[in-house]
């Protein structure tokens, strides 16, 4: 069903001015036209609309949105949204107000499932201290206490994730040695129990020596390596001394900043972002199954 002019603005947001500049600007046009030059729109269209005006708002600018695809764009609105709603947490920890910070994460942790959790409040929140601490606005005692208190409470999470079946798939997380942010190893272990893998948490610095004999000695499908900081040719020694030692069948997984700019390696794949993991879970445990 199309959705006419004065539905469209309603819902979008947008005012008339606005979307004929964007018209003649970026080409946004509608679907149809009547006779007479009516405008009308697909749903999609005008949620589109909605998810150009609500990014932008939020200051970004339209000449780099509009490119984006409409998953992207709602991605980013989450994101925004998630952002916007951390002002009571950050407050806590720019004061170093370890209690009130414990209590508004321990609020949210038991209010929302997990994943949830995971995606509006953990990351969003990590990603911000990040900014934050790089532009000298908060300290790196600050950075510490958070990181500790989000520890704190993910450990608490995997209590709620019911135990893994026993033929379920397995997998480890870990960081490279001289990486000591494993938030995002510790993240992608509860995820992964959450999706119903048999998934072991080994914390942070780990030679490619130690990783090898916990994935062996585990006999899991996959090793997850997480890194933020390190320089490059370190790390892909690193790489290359764990998929040389490792069995053909264990995959290697990346996620990071550190690995984006590594060098493409045979049984080797960097994760862009949370839903790819999620969705490479779900793959991966798919062929497990299949190959039985």
């Amino acid at each position: 069903m199309l959705i006419g002019l004065a539905e469209t603005l309603a819902t979008s947001g947008v005012s008339k001015l606005l979307l004929h500049a964007w018209e003649r600007r970026y080409g946004i046009t509608p679907a149809e036209r009547s006779p007479t030059g009516r405008r009308f729109y697909t749903r999609e269209q005008v949620e589109r609309l909605r998810l150009l005006k609500s990014c932008s708002d939020a200051g970004h600018r339209i000449g780099s949105l509009v490119p984006l695809s409409t998953e992207m764009l709602s991605r980013l609105e989450y994101e925004l949204e998630a952002r916007n709603a951390l002002s009571d947490i950050l407050e806590a920890v720019k004061a170093l107000d370890s209690e009130r910070l414990q209590s508004l994460l321990q609020t949210r942790a038991e209010r929302d499932p997990p994943e949830h959790f995971i995606r509006a409040t953990v990351l969003p929140l990590m990603r911000e201290i990040g900014s934050l601490w790089a532009a000298g606005d908060v300290t790196i005692a600050a950075e510490h206490m958070t990181t500790a208190q989000i520890k704190r409470i993910l450990g608490g999470l995997f209590d709620r994730c019911p135990p893994p079946a026993v033929d379920a798939p397995r997998l480890l997380a870990t960081t490279p040695e001289k990486e000591e942010h494993d938030m995002g190893a510790l993240v992608a272990t509860l995820l992964a129990r959450l999706k119903g893998w048999n998934a072991l948490f080994l914390g942070a610095n780990l030679p490619a020596s130690e990783i090898v004999d916990a994935a062996h000695r585990r006999n899991v499908r996959c090793v997850c390596l997480s890194a933020l900081t390190g320089r490059k040719a370190p790390l892909e020694r690193h790489l290359g001394e764990l998929r040389a030692a490792l069995l053909p069948s264990i995959a290697i997984w990346l996620g990071g900043a550190a690995y984006m700019a590594m060098s493409d390696m045979p049984g080797v794949l960097f994760i862009q972002d949370l839903d790819a993991f999620l969705d490479m879970l779900a793959a991966k445990a798919t062929d497990l199954r299949e190959a039985v």
